[in-house]
């Protein structure tokens, strides 16, 4: 019996825990630029688990706009004014700066990388 009622206690601190503070978002955005060449690496983190993982060579596509979509969940990346925002729920309106973490170049500042990154926690307000 002693070991139910710690299994109950540990279960509604589990329970109240996920109903208060939700879910946590961690992101990873790698931006190469080589040669002219841009390409971005995504990894977007649910609680942990990893639920976008994309690269993409953008030259073709919108430098400014970009959309990854992968397990049923939608990333939009802006790059403005030279920093990268993503947008976030719509219970928390507008956008956030991504962190620049590293920068690194080579040759005259022609092919650089840029190491971005940002987390967050969404709260359940049910």
């Amino acid at each position: 019996m002693k070991f139910y009622g710690l299994v109950s206690f540990f279960t509604a601190i589990h329970t109240l825990y996920s109903l208060t503070i939700g879910t946590c978002i961690d992101l990873k955005l790698n931006v190469s630029s080589i040669n002219g060449v841009v390409n971005t690496q995504v990894e977007l983190k649910d609680t942990g688990d990893v639920k976008i993982s994309q690269f993409r060579n953008i030259c073709s596509e919108n430098l400014h706009t970009q959309i990854f979509e992968e397990n049923g969940y939608k990333l939009t990346i802006y790059h403005k004014e030279k920093e990268w925002k993503l947008n976030i729920p719509e219970h928390m309106p507008g956008k956030r700066n991504l962190n620049l973490i590293e920068t690194y170049c080579i040759s005259n500042k022609e092919n650089c990388c840029w190491r971005y990154e940002d987390n967050y926690c969404i709260l359940n307000y049910q």
